[in-house]
């Protein structure tokens, strides 16, 4: 009988699927985010071509590109990269922390500021509160409610925020104040609307980014040295 190579390769074949199931289940929730987003890429792609809207899935991918003006929303898009720091640094340095001191001070502290700069990032990416006021919401309400959560996490967390060097963090926030506000009032002025509404969130967000990777890189020097310790 011919001997068949494909045979001989069928063992490094299952050996290789082994190894690529042990590495894939191996880092936690890989396997459930790759299969969600691949039934909602299948589940566009099967409304694409059952109801003939392959431009309007190609909307969602699209990207805003002006090729009279290619500076166009640079800023908007150096803002939106500083908005992620902050959320992934705090959320990274809490996943350390909790390994051994899940309920300490820092660790709570930087859980709450990754969900609470998560919502607001949230919110400037995909325009929310736009969303919600054209559905009949005021938006002097919702910009209460992200104030009232500013000040219950101030109030919360003053005592480990002292220990830091907070001084960015209140900028920060007394700059988002200003650039909710001038989004109210609306001046006339487009140069001068632009600057007090994006320029002051986009030093706010640096500020941020700043005390944050500063905070998470003091909590996770902290933290090696206990485990380094005796």
């Amino acid at each position: 009988m011919k001997h068949l190579p494909l045979f001989d390769k069928l063992p490094k074949f299952a050996s290789f699927l082994d190894l690529l199931q042990k590495h894939f289940f191996t880092v936690p929730f890989l396997a459930v985010c790759n299969t969600l987003t691949l039934l909602l890429l299948g589940g566009l792609s099967l409304y694409a071509k059952l109801k003939n809207q392959g431009d309007g899935v190609e909307r969602l991918f699209s990207d805003p590109f002006n090729s009279w003006f290619p500076y166009e929303g640079i800023l908007t898009g150096v803002s939106e990269v500083l908005w992620c720091i902050p959320v992934a640094i705090c959320a990274f340095t809490f996943g350390v922390l909790r390994q051994k001191e899940p309920r300490s001070r820092s660790a709570i502290f930087l859980f709450f500021s990754a969900l609470l700069l998560a919502v607001f990032f949230l919110d400037d990416r995909f325009r929310m509160t736009l969303i919600l006021s054209r559905l009949g919401i005021s938006t002097k309400l919702i910009y209460l409610c992200y104030g009232s959560a500013v000040l219950l996490y101030g109030f919360k967390f003053w005592r480990y925020i002292k220990t830091t060097p907070y001084l960015p963090l209140v900028a920060a926030f007394l700059l988002f104040a200003i650039s909710r506000l001038e989004d109210i009032l609306n001046s006339r002025s487009l140069g001068v609307h632009a600057m007090l509404e994006d320029g002051t969130k986009l030093l706010a967000l640096l500020n941020l980014a700043l005390y944050f990777w500063h905070v998470c890189d003091r909590e996770v020097w902290r933290h090696l040295q206990q485990n380094q310790e005796p």
